[in-house]
């Protein structure tokens, strides 16, 4: 069929519809499957643009809706599945219960569940909703207003890896419990990186230890060991899936083995009246591909995703040297897909990842969609250096992650990500508004390939519950980068960081505010960043070891940490210049490092920890404006072997040491910084110096992002 023939074909759905219908918008199907069968029968996909108009209500998939190669588009005539016009279709990995509930004991309720007796699926009755809400999981110690509550071991492993750790017999809990095989421990680790999560083997309280089982995958230890995933007396965990402590409103507990579901409802909620889902799949959509015979062209428009089941006791990896381990799954999940789409839609009560691009993906986009109460990370752009051999691009490339609302992710993964990226090339993070988070926004975790721009993100209250982190994170643990100059006593040259690190990375025009950390971290060797134009409130940046990083014309006001130069290499091409950086003592918030332990800043406006020992510390520090609430220029420098000499210089000792020549000390003359405008005025001295004003009302989501009420 000539293009100039092609015409629109449409499907309809409704979860009252019938698969012997002809799926008409009054006569519509009841499943995807049975529209993409439709679209496979009438050799429709490729050949007319198709859309498959879902209606209101909730779609219980069952099996994962799996698109291959045969289900593709083209550009000129691209597959659809679709919101109808008004309406917010929920297409669920889940199953509603329709048991018969009665009184158990102490506000406990029971309903029993014969079909799912003896049933050993790992997905099975890890989660309940109620009414929309995810309820807790019978758990010690119990939430405290919604909010976590933790226990602490007793004292630190006396071996690593970890087999057991010791109780605290004054805090632990005295019910003696039936099943402890059958409990999962939430621990953090002693650095709070991130948490892990083991099954428990046994509690032994004669000896006073919780025996480990299977687990402990979610950070990589390969580099860092024990310090990534060792655990310690300022550890915080707590241990759920216990009957015996199902002892509040909110919790549940399923009986696998003789098929009861125990509920304790919150206040005011009536399970015999009430929608009562668990999730079943761990995953709802899958598109499967490969890089010769692509998912081409399919999108997924203004619909709901919701009810999938935690992934955190399956199969991780590690898919480069940075901190993350990943396991590659998500609510929607896309491997060998090209040029497709999802927009505009919901991911809630989602267990593990919301939205995964695993190994070769290339030109697709994610936009307008809203991710909230997400387990694990929001989107994951994740490739395999050891796949990508030749011709062969085992990785995700020129994929646009813009205008999306991510927030309140990590329920049980804690080294999460609005956004993480891992060899990967060339992708478009731009205007999403990223919150409330237990670790970072946006987090790249390796310099392989680079080529990505960040710009026009509004991100704020991050690393909630860990720590040495920021808003920003990455890592560079690539070719080049050696354990014993960034955590060890080497100073050396930096090597070629472009062996992966290829193309540059810009970070530009956008928007941080927190209070701790900094807002730009980054860490072990990150290396060809160009950051420019951003405003960091509350939080400045960080530049650990590595080479090509240039820092121009921003903004860091009121640092928690003065911008900070670490472990340079000798020889590196670093510069910093054209940047205004404001200090103010009472925002002071030190950052614990593994390596050194530094503390509170009281107006310094530069921080040098371990600058390189032979040659100059970086190649350029000029053209900047500071200003502090002290009144003097302050430059802190720790030298190596880090612990020995620290000094303090003030402007006129600076100077003459080669730095910040042409830079000024004094205030920076902002428009407005109360109403959030800090454009600076005409007789501003940072102008004189070079720098440039920049827009301070693209920051975040853009106006058409939808209206999801």
């Amino acid at each position: 069929m000539r293009h100039e023939e092609q015409t629109q074909v449409n499907y309809y759905l409704s979860p009252y519809g019938d698969d012997c219908a002809p799926g008409t918008e009054s006569e519509p199907f009841a499943t995807l499957d049975r529209a993409r069968r439709e679209l496979r029968i009438t050799g429709t996909a490729g050949v007319c643009s198709a859309t498959v108009w879902l209606r209101e209500g909730t779609y219980y998939v069952g099996e994962p809706f799996v698109l291959t190669a045969e289900d593709s588009g083209t550009e000129e005539a691209p597959i659809h599945y679709r919101a109808y016009p008004g309406e917010r279709p929920v297409v669920s990995g889940g199953m509603r219960m329709h048991g018969n509930w009665e009184p158990y004991r102490d506000g406990i309720w029971v309903c029993e569940i014969p079909e799912w007796r003896g049933v050993s699926k790992e997905s099975l009755f890890t989660e309940l909703y109620v009414n929309g809400a995810r309820q807790t999981r019978a758990r010690y110690p119990n939430t405290l207003n919604g909010e976590p509550a933790y226990l602490r071991p007793l004292r630190e492993p006396a071996t690593w890896p970890h087999a057991e750790f010791a109780f605290d017999p004054v805090t632990f809990t005295g019910k003696e419990w039936a099943h402890p095989e059958d409990a999962v421990v939430h621990i953090f680790g002693k650095n709070r990186w991130g948490n892990l999560q083991w099954r428990v083997k046994k509690v032994d309280r004669e000896a006073g230890f919780i025996r480990l089982g299977d687990g402990g995958y979610q950070i990589n230890d390969i580099i860092q060991g024990a310090d990534a995933t060792g655990i310690d007396q300022r550890s915080d965990y707590y241990i759920e899936n216990v009957f015996e402590e199902l002892d509040a409103p909110g919790e549940w507990y399923a009986d696998r083995e003789c098929g009861l579901l125990y509920c304790y409802p919150p206040d005011g909620i009536d399970l015999r009246a009430a929608i009562v889902e668990v999730p079943v799949l761990d995953g709802i959509v899958l598109c499967s591909g490969t890089q010769w015979n692509p998912v081409q062209h399919v999108a997924f428009i203004g619909l709901t995703f919701r009810h999938t089941a935690p992934t955190y006791l399956q199969a991780y990896e590690a898919p480069s040297l940075g901190d993350w381990t990943i396991h590659r799954g998500g609510a929607v999940f896309l491997e060998g897909a090209k040029h497709c789409e999802i927009a505009y839609c919901r991911f809630d009560a989602v267990g593990g990842n919301a939205v995964f691009m695993s190994l070769y993906n290339w030109g697709n986009r994610v936009h307008g969609c809203w991710m909230h109460d997400i387990g694990e990370s929001g989107i994951c752009l994740v490739g395999s250096k050891q796949l990508t051999l030749g011709s062969q691009h085992a990785y995700p490339a020129e994929i646009t992650v813009s205008n999306n609302k991510i927030h309140d992710i990590g329920v049980y993964g804690k080294q999460t990500a609005g956004v993480f990226i891992s060899v990967s090339s060339d992708n478009v993070i731009s205007h999403n508004e990223i919150f409330r988070l237990p670790r970072a926004a946006i987090c790249i975790n390796d310099g392989t390939w680079g080529g990505h721009v960040i710009e026009f993100n509004d991100i704020y209250d991050t690393v909630r519950e860990t720590g040495d982190h920021g808003p920003f994170n990455s890592w560079g643990r690539d070719r080049f980068w050696c354990l014993s100059q960034s955590h060890g006593p080497a100073s050396h040259g930096v090597g070629d960081v472009c062996l992966d690190a290829r193309k540059p990375v810009v970070i530009r025009n956008n928007r941080f505010r927190d209070r701790k950390g900094w807002g730009i971290d980054l860490d072990d060797g990150s290396s060809n960043y160009v950051v420019r134009e951003n405003l960091c409130i509350g939080v400045s940046i960080k530049l650990r070891e590595g080479d090509h990083r240039t820092v121009e014309n921003n903004i860091f006001v009121n640092g928690a940490n003065p911008p900070g130069i670490h472990i340079g290499y000798e020889g590196n091409s670093d510069r910093f210049i054209r940047n205004i950086v404001v200090a103010n003592s009472e925002w002071d918030n030190p950052e614990v490092d593994i390596d050194f332990q530094k503390g509170a800043s009281k107006g310094v406006l530069y921080e040098f920890i371990g600058p390189p020992v032979h040659g100059a510390w970086v190649r350029e520090l000029d053209g900047n404006v500071f200003y502090n609430d002290v009144g003097r220029f302050l430059a802190t420098v720790h030298y190596r072997p880090l612990g020995s000499r620290t000094e303090t210089y003030e402007w006129s000792d600076w100077q003459a040491m080669g730095w910040d020549a042409h830079s000024v000390f004094g205030a920076p003359l902002f428009i407005d910084p109360e109403g959030g405008d800090y454009r600076v005025r005409p007789e501003s001295p940072a102008l004189a110096l070079g720098f440039r004003n920049f827009t301070m009302d693209r920051f975040g989501l853009e106006d058409d992002f939808p209206d999801f009420s």
